[in-house]
């Protein structure tokens, strides 16, 4: 429908909450930013997490707009900020990996349990960290930073409801991963940090 728009026109209709223009949008820079995305981070899920959020993002701040390079220009360093932070989190989660390695360490616990700790520790992290982008942010900050919902909602700008949603849907998705058992580990390990 607004395919001949030039950007200009499209982000005008967008200001009004024009549905068809953010779609005609949508469809115009979701393929070559995808495959942007995917260059630099090289991960499927995380890279169509990351498409999905800059749009969601665009739609909800669309009265806040105030672009004043090309709308490619500006999709393009919205989503380069976004692979930033996708990698700040990355080193996070790393940091914190190591941290709870390093406590494991300093136990007085036998070979094989230090080791079996370690490969629980390593492998409760790595299902964290597939979590998608948005989720696995709010459950880190929830569980290592040890922030409350209001205080996450008001870093992240979300509310609090979406907030409990998402520590909810994230332990949702732990726990399918393991028995009660790894559960219970996970909870101490959770405990520790």
């Amino acid at each position: 429908m607004f395919n001949s728009f030039s950007d200009e026109q499209l982000l005008s209709l967008l200001k009004e909450s024009n549905i068809a223009a953010f779609n005609t949008i949508y469809e115009r820079y979701s393929r070559p930013l995808y495959l942007y995305i995917l260059s630099k981070t090289d991960r499927g899920e995380t890279s169509k997490d990351l498409l999905q959020d800059l749009f969601t993002t665009l739609w909800e701040k669309r009265f806040q707009l105030d672009i004043h390079q090309s709308l490619r220009s500006y999709l393009y360093q919205s989503v380069r900020h976004k692979i930033i932070d996708l990698y700040r989190k990355d080193v996070t989660y790393r940091k914190y990996l190591q941290q709870l390695i390093e406590h494991f360490d300093a136990q007085p616990h036998n070979i094989a349990e230090t080791y079996d700790y370690k490969a629980k520790a390593t492998e409760i992290f790595e299902a964290i960290n597939r979590l998608p982008v948005k989720m696995k942010e709010i459950f880190m900050l929830s569980r290592f930073e040890n922030l409350s919902i209001e205080q996450i909602a008001t870093r992240l700008d979300l509310s609090q409801q979406t907030v409990k949603n998402q520590i909810s849907k994230a332990l949702k998705i732990l726990r399918s991963n393991y028995t009660r058992t790894d559960l219970l580990g996970l909870a101490v390990l959770l405990s520790i940090l």
